[in-house]
């Protein structure tokens, strides 16, 4: 944001602090230090000071950016794939190519460690709000304890690798024994190949996780001249940000309230109507991390969360858990609310 913009809002900014001060602390009518109001004197009654309404106090609000209010980040993945090129099967089946599924039918180090990038993508995606393609925005109120998650899991992530390279050649013998016992039984003698694997050296440099922080840029940020069509087109892409922010906290919330309607609609006693603890604690999930990553100012959006933990807050308790497990009433007046918030929450998507 360029330096004029800054000053104007500081200025906004102690324009309403001091309004608001003003409010909730007026000046006393002076009568002198240590001297009582004569009551036969009609004092002189201060002006009222001006009143700062929440619309004023929005409008200054929403002059704050997305630059001041998320950081972007970019988590690249470089990941070994256990999959290979079958060109015999490819030949003869003659409509594509075939790969060999390696470490496949087994509990091996190399799922594994796979699983353990996968919860860094799944950590980065359930805790930001989508930018662009491989780029997500981090609410940076919560910077720090994001970044403690993060951390821990890639340091998860490495402990894998390491684990992964010094057992190599043993889990490489274990699956060519796997494939040779399919090869023998299909009649496949090639299956097998131990040239399908890297070497362990090879292996390292498929695996890393790259992390990178950024601003938000904004059309102040350029020092050269760019054009008045330029930067309506970077504004455009900042508007459309914000409302792509807001559009997936709202989706985010709506998946699994629809997938709890789905469930509780179930007649007790029917194939499907099993409950389980797990459809009310992914609604305190969803509601707990979008609180977290909403950007918006719009207190429609912050009032879809609230709405939402206020109303699964009835049924998170072990005892509304089990009222939701053995009444069909009580699944039906949940069924009827989740429903009745869904759609006024979809009028905002």
């Amino acid at each position: 944001m360029n330096k004029t913009l800054q000053q104007a809002m500081q200025q906004a900014l102690s324009s309403v602090d001091k309004e608001v001060s003003e409010v909730l602390n007026p000046i006393e009518p002076s009568t002198g230090q240590g001297v009582p109001l004569d009551s036969s004197t009609t004092p002189t009654t201060p002006p009222e000071p001006p009143t700062t309404t929440q619309k004023q106090v929005s409008e200054v609000l929403k002059i704050k950016g997305l630059d001041e209010k998320a950081v972007l980040i970019s988590v690249k993945r470089n990941m070994y794939s256990p999959y290979k090129l079958d060109q015999e099967e490819s030949k003869q089946y003659g409509a594509g190519n075939v790969n060999k599924h390696l470490f496949e039918g087994r509990n091996n180090l190399v799922k594994s460690t796979i699983s353990k990038f996968t919860e860094v993508y799944t950590y980065v995606k359930d805790n930001t709000v989508p930018w662009t393609t491989g780029v997500d925005m981090l609410n940076i109120n919560h910077y720090i304890e994001f970044t403690s998650g993060l951390r821990q899991r890639v340091d998860d992530a490495n402990r894998a690798v390491d684990t992964l390279c010094l057992s190599w050649e043993d889990e490489v013998k274990a699956d060519l024994e796997r494939l040779g016992e399919i090869a023998l039984a299909k009649g496949k003698p090639n299956l097998a190949n131990e040239h399908d694997y890297p070497d362990v050296d090879e292996l390292r440099s498929k695996l890393g996780i790259h992390i990178r922080y950024m601003p938000v840029p904004t059309t102040g940020d350029f020092r050269v001249g760019i054009s008045d069509d330029d930067k309506a087109s970077l504004q455009q892409q900042l508007d459309d940000a914000g409302v792509n922010a807001n559009k997936h906290v709202i989706k985010s919330m709506l998946e699994p309230m629809e997938r709890a309607i789905a469930k509780l609609s179930v007649p007790i006693g029917n194939d499907g109507s099993v409950f389980r603890d797990t459809l009310v604690d992914n609604l305190v999930d969803v509601t707990e991390r979008m609180n977290k990553i909403n950007l918006s100012d719009d207190a429609t959006i912050q009032g879809s969360i609230d709405n939402l933990r206020d109303l699964i807050s009835s049924y998170s308790s072990e005892q509304g858990k089990d009222l939701l497990r053995s009444s069909q009433t009580s699944r039906e007046k949940a069924v009827n609310d989740i429903d009745a918030l869904c759609k006024q929450m979809s009028g905002l998507v």
